[in-house]
């Protein structure tokens, strides 16, 4: 039980922070927000260079699972945090 509870909290926690720092639990968001980030660029630039990527991909509507893919691809490639 006290596992339990634990896991809970630590859920909980890590969504309250999630939000916090990106207004959003939508991996799509935290993708744009970070790509804004590393690139300089602005949001709505950034953004259109996602979808375009996922486009040549073959992917015209990106789910959460291949937001988060990629997200973790950014990640994983040494970007700066999101800044606001």
């Amino acid at each position: 039980m006290k596992i339990l509870v634990l896991v809970l909290a630590l859920l909980g926690a890590a969504g309250i922070a999630t939000v916090g720092r990106y207004g959003s639990l939508d991996p799509c968001v935290w993708l744009d927000r970070d790509a804004a980030g590393a690139s300089g660029l602005p949001r709505l630039v950034a953004r259109a260079q996602v979808r375009a990527k996922f486009l040549l991909d073959g992917i015209a509507n990106p789910t959460p699972g291949e937001c988060l893919t990629a997200w973790w691809d950014l990640k994983a490639s040494g970007v700066a945090p999101a800044k606001e």
